[in-house]
């Protein structure tokens, strides 16, 4: 369930990353030489270059003419900011590979670099992209696999520290392992952060392949210390929302009383109030004070599964299962507070929190049987979809440029929407 929206957020980047395996098998040389390619991309990405330099150039004095290896020297020259040498090596890539989509962007990226040889690489990189016809790079581009493959955190910081939160935030960054959601479980006590509590009840939810009854206990604690917060919370629906449907059933339809609550609810001016570029920088310092030299995604993972979107999602579900029970009145009612309710998780800086939200707009619409507000929201789902699609085919974790994509991140977890928004404008 949680995959399924998460598949619509930031963390499209976090999964390319993790998703990412060895792209080669050793026992030929083709094999051998795409091993030796994605031994420089990891050495770029933990900001050795002299020593992804070294790599790359022992491959093309056997391979000149591999593509993929003057696509990463072609970056490496970029990234340290040689604009010659990184012309000199897109040609060379021009004469063996001049229809792909890579040498494309590569050489309007270069022109985009001449043109404006300022810091910054985002809207460079998206001008490049779109010049190029907006390639689909997953289905398009080069075979070989350049984006690297994330390095667990979590054996660094488990091993530097005993502090609850800063493991949490490992677990969070890495998935969790099981022993790690038993220990977590034995220590919530000591989780202080408000957000953190909120995340862990979210993180606890039920899962096949974990023990129902370690969860179970875990949402026990985490409801008991969350509720005295909720009852005194006069701004934001987020946290009483999550109360109000945890551990309901999903095919139950609402009851009289939580659609008052839902109607209250409604009435509180906000859904959350921790911007995501908080939640990343809180991640990455903890990261980096656990011992974690190099948190690559990780600040930018824990921030992705901080953003709560459970109780949103239950709410869809659970409407969707009572909307042919009610009166006309309560259709109205409740569509009334779906609609708010939406526009205010909608109202969020990252494309998941505008998904969700405007899908349950459609439904409140669809409740009170206004179209004009339901066309609406159906049309800001399809922008979605279509920032979502292009966000996937720029494919930002294909480019070893770490500075892009440390440039990438931080605009996405600023506001993702106006950011990957630009993608798609005319």
């Amino acid at each position: 369930m949680k995959a399924l929206w998460r598949a619509l957020s930031l963390s499209t980047l976090v999964v390319q990353l993790s998703c990412a395996s060895l792209p080669w098998s050793p026992f030929d040389s083709e094999a051998r030489t795409e091993a030796r390619i994605f031994e420089a991309v990891e050495r770029v990405w933990v900001d050795d270059l002299p020593g992804a330099q070294k790599r790359i150039s022992d491959v093309l004095e056997d391979a000149p003419g591999n593509p993929a290896a003057l696509v990463v020297q072609a970056c490496l020259f970029l990234e340290q900011g040689d604009l010659e040498a990184a012309t000199r090596t897109v040609a060379r890539l021009d004469a063996v590979a001049p229809r792909q989509p890579e040498t494309h962007i590569l050489q309007e990226l270069l022109e985009e670099r001449r043109r404006t040889p300022v810091p910054g690489w985002s809207e460079s990189m998206r001008r490049a992209w779109v010049d190029a016809g907006a390639p689909d790079l997953e289905k398009e581009g080069l075979a070989t696999n350049l984006t690297p493959r994330t390095v667990p955190l979590s054996p660094t910081v488990w091993e530097n520290t005993r502090s609850a939160e800063e493991r949490f935030i490992a677990m969070l960054a890495d998935g969790g392992t099981e022993d790690q959601e038993r220990w977590l479980a034995d220590h919530l006590s000591e989780l202080q952060d408000r957000g953190l509590m909120f995340s862990a009840l979210e993180y606890f939810q039920p899962r096949e392949d974990r023990p129902p009854e370690v969860r179970a206990r875990a949402r026990q604690v985490l409801r008991k210390r969350l509720a005295p917060l909720a009852a005194v919370e006069t701004r934001e629906s987020e946290l009483p929302l999550m109360l109000l449907l945890v551990d309901t059933s999903l095919e139950a339809p609402l009851t009289q009383e939580e659609m008052a609550a839902l109607e209250r609810l409604a009435s509180l001016p906000l859904y959350t109030g921790t911007p995501m570029s908080q939640l990343y920088a809180d991640a990455e310092r903890r990261l980096r004070a656990s011992g974690v030299t190099h948190p690559g995604a990780g600040p930018f993972m824990a921030a992705v599964m901080s953003i709560h979107t459970a109780a949103p999602f239950w709410l869809l579900k659970r409407v969707d299962v009572t909307k042919d029970r009610l009166s006309a009145e309560e259709r109205m009612r409740l569509g009334r507070s779906v609609w708010t309710l939406g526009g205010r998780v909608a109202s969020g800086p990252t494309l998941l929190e505008h998904q969700l939200g405007f899908r349950l707009m459609e439904q409140g619409a669809e409740l009170m049987g206004d179209e004009a507000q339901r066309a609406l929201a159906a049309s800001e789902l399809r922008q979605g979809e279509a920032i979502r699609t292009a966000s996937n085919q720029i494919l930002i974790t294909r480019w070893p440029l770490p500075s892009l994509f440390r440039e990438w991140m931080k605009e996405s977890v600023a506001h993702e929407w106006e950011h990957l928004g630009r993608l798609v404008e005319p």
